[in-house]
């Protein structure tokens, strides 16, 4: 068994999965499942979606019914939907992430993959403390006090890269995200040296898009893949895209939906510049700024 997802939200997406593959290997209708769970459809349309969840005890009587008989597979699915609340979990310096990128923050903990494709910015896992507070203060015009929540957020997210086992992280970026200034030559010089720096960590790779050269993967938005391990080795791993727009977040795990961000991630990373030569194209950058 591997392990058990860290965050609520991970836990519930994967229990949402594996029940619904269960219920529709048995052939029950979700009509039958409201009636069992004394609910209606809607909310057993929610459980299936990772929206919301399952008592221990629900989830064992359900199981049964689908007929599953695999003891460990039953205990592993429970064990899931023990999952505590998220109360508290938004509170303080985190109370700043809008709710509807909460989701993306628990799933990028329990990732063992994130590949990001940015524009305009440097992406927020490689930004320096004085990046961020420029492009927030400056830039965006944020107050004192949600600048120094949203720092700490953010800081507490690159965790991710430096923690024990790190996640691989690949990021494709834009020329743009190295040239478009925030906070003035000397933040940007810093702000290069430090993707230089993480581009050689054994866990990092970084490319760059340039403005001279080939554009056939090119998108207008950014977007970001990410690969969770399941809780059980005999279970596929999660396989999800995040996309951001102006009022909204989309969540896409759908197989195609996935396949054709791949496709794209795929031409994205043929058309920029090798690890080797985005490194030495960075350090460029940096000097202009010197």
């Amino acid at each position: 068994m591997t392990r058990m997802p860290l965050t609520p939200t991970v836990r519930l997406k994967f229990l949402s999965i594996y029940m619904r593959e269960a219920r529709l290997k048995a052939g029950v209708e979700p009509k039958e499942v409201a009636k069992l769970l004394g609910r209606d459809t809607t909310r057993v349309t929610k459980m299936e979606r990772g929206k919301e969840g399952l008592t221990p005890g629900d989830a064992k009587m359900l199981l049964d019914r689908y007929a599953v008989h695999t003891e460990e597979q039953k205990a592993e699915i429970v064990e899931l939907a023990r999952t505590r609340s998220q109360r508290g979990r938004w509170l303080g310096h985190r109370a700043t992430v809008p709710m509807e990128q909460r989701p993306y923050y628990d799933f990028e903990v329990d990732s063992n993959r994130i590949r990001h494709y940015g524009m305009e910015m440097v992406p927020g896992l490689l930004q320096t403390e004085r990046y961020m507070r420029s492009a927030l203060e400056r830039h965006f015009r944020i107050d004192a006090a949600s600048v120094e929540d949203i720092v700490a957020t953010r800081l507490e997210r690159q965790e991710v890269l430096f923690r024990r086992v790190p996640v691989t992280a690949v990021f494709v970026i834009s020329e743009s995200c190295l040239r478009r200034v925030f906070g003035g030559n000397a933040i940007m010089h810093e702000q290069a040296l430090h993707l230089e720096e993480l581009s050689r960590r054994r866990n990092v790779r970084i490319h760059v898009l340039p403005f001279e050269g080939r554009v056939s993967g090119g998108t207008p938005f950014s977007f970001t893949m990410l690969r969770i391990p399941a809780p059980a080795e005999s279970a596929a791993d999660l396989e999800m895209v995040y996309v951001e727009n102006l009022h909204d977040a989309d969540y896409l795990d759908g197989k195609q939906e996935v396949n054709d961000y791949a496709d794209l991630w795929g031409s994205l990373t043929a058309d920029a510049l090798g690890v080797e030569q985005s490194r030495r194209f960075i350090l460029g950058i940096a000097q202009d700024f010197a």
